[in-house]
């Protein structure tokens, strides 16, 4: 960790002492964006046996990017932690790509990137995600992947075509099988008020078997407000459509641009008979025969205009449905959270500036 630690700050300083000692333009273009982002939470969680209570510290983010030209760019993002990977050295990068665009309306991607799956709540960047779904907390999305995109000349629409590893590759260290993919099609649509985020999924558990995803997110935007809503449907086979789905919701309403109220809720289900092991459901969005609820109301507030200190609070309910596999019994698990935290992000350039 050490040894991290004091790679970052070399190459932090070396950003700074070039552009300073050589005012070359180039630089720039090599490196157009560095920051470090963290946030830090206080919990509160109620159960039926022991309350959890405590701080801890929920992201720790090194960005990097930028222009190499001649239609090429790169960006890196790495999550800052003690322990290393389990799985491989990339574990814990959630991004690492090489872009190359030859023109505005084709974009070409390789290297570890997220999986083109659908929806607002997955779309947004983890540190801002507040009490998730399953499938948000469960599937691990970013993937090595190779992507072809179409971006329609206004910038409205953006088509996305994708092979990516599948997260199943080596799930929770139940050691799938290597060598399994996901191929994933997308479309992001950005039609005044209204914008779209689609895609539909084959992603491989098992040779030449495939988890079925559809994911649908729409979300209407207006000046003082916008609320989104977002569909999920997986299957492993014919007879589980209608059975393993969930819905995702949030409304904000900025009283100002850096005071905003929001409620989420969500509900999720799984009522396949398809089973691994004990009552762990194939597609480990959620268990199977479970159905679980969350909902909640929070808030946020920025300190300054350029939004790098965020402060943040909400309280969930959460159930969780199923019926006790050794009694027949139907019971319900019933909790609450409470949170209070902070967010804040250094960007590098900015305040070189000052």
């Amino acid at each position: 960790m050490k040894t991290k630690l004091i790679a970052l700050t070399a190459l932090l300083t070396a950003v700074f002492i070039v552009p300073v000692t050589a005012q070359d333009k180039i630089n720039y273009l090599l490196i157009n964006k560095l920051k470090l982002e963290v946030r830090a939470d206080g919990e509160y969680t109620t159960t039926d046996t022991t309350p959890n209570l405590g701080f801890h510290g929920k992201y720790f983010n090194f960005m990097l990017g930028g222009d190499l030209g001649g239609g090429f760019s790169y960006y890196f993002k790495q999550r800052i932690v003690a322990n290393p990977g389990t799985v491989t050295f990339f574990d814990n990068t959630d991004f690492i790509y090489l872009d190359y665009m030859p023109s505005q309306n084709w974009r070409l991607r390789f290297g570890k990137d997220a999986m083109a799956l659908g929806g607002f709540e997955y779309d947004a960047s983890p540190i801002d995600v507040y009490f998730p779904t399953n499938l948000w907390r469960n599937i691990y999305c970013f993937q090595l992947a190779a992507s072809g995109a179409y971006i329609t000349s206004d910038g409205n629409h953006t088509f996305i075509a994708q092979v990516s590893n599948s997260p199943y590759v080596n799930y929770n260290n139940l050691n799938y099988d290597a060598g399994l993919v996901a191929y994933n099609l997308y479309w992001a649509g950005n039609m005044g008020h209204w914008h779209t985020l689609w895609s539909t999924s084959m992603v491989e558990y098992k040779w030449n078997n495939y988890l079925n995803m559809i994911m649908i997110g729409n979300k209407l935007v207006y000046d003082k407000w916008d609320i989104y809503i977002d569909f999920i449907h997986h299957a492993l086979t014919i007879n589980d459509w209608g059975k393993n789905f969930g819905l995702v919701s949030c409304a904000n309403y900025y009283f100002t641009p850096q005071f905003n109220i929001f409620i989420k809720g969500m509900y999720e289900q799984n009522k396949s008979n398809v089973t691994l092991g004990s009552s762990v459901s194939m597609d480990h969005q959620l268990a199977a025969g479970h159905t679980t609820a969350r909902y909640g109301l929070g808030f946020e507030w920025f300190t300054t205009k350029q939004k790098n200190v965020r402060l943040h609070i909400y309280g969930c309910r959460m159930t969780d449905s199923y019926t006790d596999e050794a009694t027949g019994v139907a019971k319900t698990d019933d909790a609450w959270n409470f949170n209070i935290g902070a967010t804040w992000t250094m960007d590098y350039f900015k305040l070189f500036k000052k």
